[in-house]
């Protein structure tokens, strides 16, 4: 227990936000030194003002700060449960794909490209898009649609809509795939609206510029009384308030790139993995290379010749 306590704080630099940190404590450490000296000196009269009102400011802060912190997590946490059940929902389709059809191995290719290329879709499309071509099993499509996962769930329905057609499958099959399929777009639309709603801007901007006005004035009252320990004190404060409003400004755009967002990539990664192995595969890497960009995997095709 203690060895994971003392990991705690030697590896802290390893905290995605740390950088950022680290530039507003050695703001503070030139902030407090300065106040210490004017102080002293006698350039700059202690503020005469009741520690009650500093007390009072420093919970509505704490407050403020709660809710921000909170309404940024649960954003971020609805995001990882929409991402397990995608993970759950392409299991099952293949499942019962498996089950219901039996489909060849030409079938089963593609059905394999197109759960994975849906997840990967998906992940771009909430980052910054992609064309359906760069996907795996689509490079000679020559539609170009604007919504790549919802191009992807129709031509599973219009799969689906044929093996119905073909008596492949009966109603209550159908009925039974329809669910997962419905699932995908239902999945896709709720990491729409948490990307595209974001927490309102008044809200952020207020509670900024309370962090901001309490870094400024709060030393002003502490540093006088407590001399060269106000650094210590004003350092612990400062870590806290920019470091959850930093936490909760990345955490609040679950869909990103950066560490503390969800690692959407190995979870895609993971997904083709799983339908490589429900699905068959024709090679040893196909669920690795679906995960990559076109780039990297033609690099790796190149090493193996």
């Amino acid at each position: 227990m203690a060895k994971g306590w003392l990991q705690v704080f030697t590896r802290i630099h390893e905290v995605p936000v740390a950088r950022k940190i680290y530039i507003a404590l050695f703001g503070m450490f030139l902030y407090t030194l300065f106040i210490h000296w004017s102080t002293r000196e006698r350039f700059v009269q202690h503020p005469a003002l009741d520690e009650s009102g500093g007390i009072a400011v420093s919970l509505l802060i704490g407050v403020l700060l709660v809710l921000r912190t909170n309404s940024a997590y649960d954003r971020w946490w609805e995001g990882r449960k929409l991402w397990g059940q995608l993970v759950n929902d392409t299991r099952n389709l293949a499942l019962k794909f498996n089950a219901f059809v039996n489909p060849d191995p030409e079938e089963a290719r593609h059905l394999r490209d197109c759960l994975a290329g849906f997840a990967i879709a998906l992940k771009e499309h909430l980052r910054s898009g992609l064309k359906l071509n760069s996907l795996r099993g689509f490079e000679n499509r020559v539609e170009d649609p604007v919504h790549v996962p919802a191009f992807i769930s129709h031509d599973l329905y219009l799969l689906l809509k044929s093996w119905r057609q073909k008596e492949r499958i009966d109603g209550f099959e159908m009925m039974q795939l329809d669910t997962h399929m419905k699932a995908l777009m239902d999945i896709c639309g709720a990491c729409e609206r948490i990307r595209s709603t974001p927490i309102a801007l008044s809200y952020r901007a207020v509670l900024r510029q309370g962090i901001g006005l309490y870094l400024i004035f709060h030393p002003w009252l502490v540093t006088p009384e407590l001399g060269l320990w106000a650094v210590p004190v004003n350092l612990i404060t400062t870590y806290f308030l920019v470091g959850l409003e930093l936490i909760a400004e990345c955490i609040e755009e679950p869909f990103g790139k950066g560490d503390d967002n969800l690692p959407l990539d190995q979870i895609c990664e993971n997904i083709a993995k799983s339908l490589d192995e429900i699905l068959g595969s024709t090679t040893s890497d196909t669920a690795f290379e679906s995960a990559l960009d076109s780039d990297a995997a033609a690099t790796i095709r190149t090493e193996e010749e």
